[in-house]
């Protein structure tokens, strides 16, 4: 449901700091997103797009369920605490809630272009 990714490679010397976070995938789209503390987002799946995030500061609570063939989610949670400098990426056909703790910044990178006329963006059956 999720794979935390390891940096690949770290380095440093007098004039400051190297650390390589990514060096795999296609991706299609990069984007910042914001949010203030107490908040929610997503509560949705993608049936086409897996998402890379990277934690850039904030603390966030991610609850993740599979979803099955009927749009309902699969009865096991997986809930995770992510915070500055996490690093994961999360596959399609996994519901995700993103609670941030307090206010929060990260970067979101998909593997499909979002088609803002008709998103890779579903709502499973509650």
């Amino acid at each position: 449901m999720i794979e935390f990714i390891p940096n690949y490679i770290e380095y440093s010397d007098k004039r400051g700091s190297f650390l390589g976070l990514i060096n795999f995938g296609n991706w299609k789209e990069i984007n910042i997103i914001c949010s203030e503390a107490d908040t929610v987002r997503g509560d949705h799946y993608h049936k086409n797009t897996d998402e890379l995030f990277l934690i850039l500061e904030g603390k966030i609570k991610i609850t993740l369920q599979k979803v099955l063939d009927n749009k309902v989610l699969d009865n096991e949670k997986k809930i995770f605490d992510v915070q500055e400098g996490d690093v994961f990426l999360i596959k399609k056909n996994v519901n995700h809630i993103f609670e941030t703790i307090e206010y929060s910044k990260w970067i979101n990178v998909l593997s499909q272009k979002l088609n803002i006329d008709n998103p890779d963006i579903h709502r499973t059956v509650k």
